[in-house]
């Protein structure tokens, strides 16, 4: 019997670095290869198909860098091969995140018949001196266009906006998200700002140019309470949908701990292989990449039942249906006492649980990154605890 899998296409190019963006990208290049690119993403997958093929695919994510630069015959050629390659679900969820200005009415429409279903706009703000700030290349009406033209043609149209904002206030923030989640969308994702330290905005806020954003929980709960009143549920942290069947099948795998297949420079999987959990990172440098991926193989790493542990946490408390406490190792559960603290976090309400599941309370989601360093510390004396 096979397990379930999802697959992300890393594609690096973007229009311009964003100044908070920390992922692998780079400002688009004029004299893209797209065929090299295309035969290369290939000769990937079907490697990693040989390898780790027993799985079905239930989604199929083009994330990035902009992966609505892409010709749409590219989009189209890769989920013809993943198709080929691999068992998949009727039905499969296929996502294209886009910036508001790289897709056109048109270009969704062949989309659409190539068998992307759902998606994600990256339109982060609707105050256009905030998206200056941010280093995004549209304005707010622009963005406004393209979720309405998009929603003509699309039924599954997700938004990303990101809060607590230098200098921002959560009454101006609950006025912009209210605004926001009028538009004819089923799903958002609202991401609370995260300053690396080797981004632009990192320098300008270290440099006291910006203010650094506010460490009070207010911001999420208001996030919550306005989504909640325009009918948006939170089924994970930074996640919010109308409907059940509007959330993001992807990122769900993700948080239960599934297996994935990460493609492109700077992709990162994590595959079940003879019962194990092995990560793999691609390299994130383009010429690199393109020269591995002419005769590609993965360099494994192995994940430890410790590893393993601390991912489930980081991904599973996120989420609002927990964690399962059956698929954790009880030698590792003892060695990190999480007997003891999954008591001690149901005793003051950041937890709830039916014995099978642990499952965060809003007010355990609100202290997120504390619970999950709790949960993840080893307990004292682990030597006594070992027996």
């Amino acid at each position: 019997m096979s397990s379930v899998s999802t697959v992300y296409i890393h594609w690096p190019y973007c229009i311009s670095k964003c100044r908070y963006c920390d992922f692998y990208s780079i400002p688009c290049a004029r004299d893209i290869d797209h065929t090299r690119w295309l035969t290369q993403y290939k000769a990937v997958l079907s490697r990693m198909y040989t390898l780790y093929h027993n799985d079905k695919i239930t989604s199929i994510y083009f994330g990035g860098g902009t992966p609505s630069l892409l010709p749409t015959w590219f989009v189209g050629e890769i989920v013809d091969h993943v198709h080929q390659l691999f068992e998949h679900t009727a039905n499969a969820e296929i996502t294209l995140e886009a910036n508001p200005l790289t897709i056109s009415a048109h270009e969704a429409r062949v989309l659409k018949s190539y068998g992307v279903n759902r998606i994600s706009i990256g339109v982060q703000s609707l105050i256009d001196m905030d998206l200056t700030m941010l280093g995004r290349t549209h304005n707010s009406a622009q963005a406004i266009r393209c979720v309405r033209e998009m929603s003509e043609i699309f039924e599954n149209i997700s938004i990303d906006m990101i809060y607590n904002r230098p200098h921002q206030t959560t009454t101006e923030w609950a006025a912009e998200l209210d605004e926001a989640l009028n538009l004819p969308i089923m799903h958002t994702s609202l991401y609370e700002l995260i300053v690396e330290e080797k981004t632009e905005l990192g320098e300008l806020i270290r440099t006291g140019e910006l203010s650094p954003p506010s460490d009070s929980p207010e911001f999420f709960e208001r996030t919550i309470e306005v989504a909640a009143k325009n009918g948006f549920e939170m089924y994970e942290v930074s996640s919010f949908a109308k409907h059940e069947q509007y959330h993001c099948h992807h990122n769900q795998s993700y948080w239960k701990y599934e297996d994935y297949y990460g493609v492109g420079p700077g992709a990162h999987s994590r595959l079940t292989k003879g019962g194990n959990k092995v990560a793999i990172a691609q390299v994130a440098n383009i010429d690199e990449w393109l020269l591995w991926s002419e005769d590609p193989h993965f360099n494994e790493e192995m994940l430890s039942n410790e590893d393993e542990y601390k991912e489930r946490l980081i991904m599973g408390l996120r989420a609002r249906t927990g964690i399962d406490l059956h698929a954790i190792d009880e030698r590792i559960s003892t060695r990190y006492g999480l007997k003891n603290k999954l008591e001690k976090l149901l005793k003051n309400d950041y937890a709830v649980s039916d014995g099978e599941c642990v499952i965060l309370t809003q007010t355990g989601v609100s202290r997120l990154n504390l619970i999950v360093r709790y949960l993840t510390n080893r307990v004292a004396h682990e030597s006594s605890n070992q027996q």
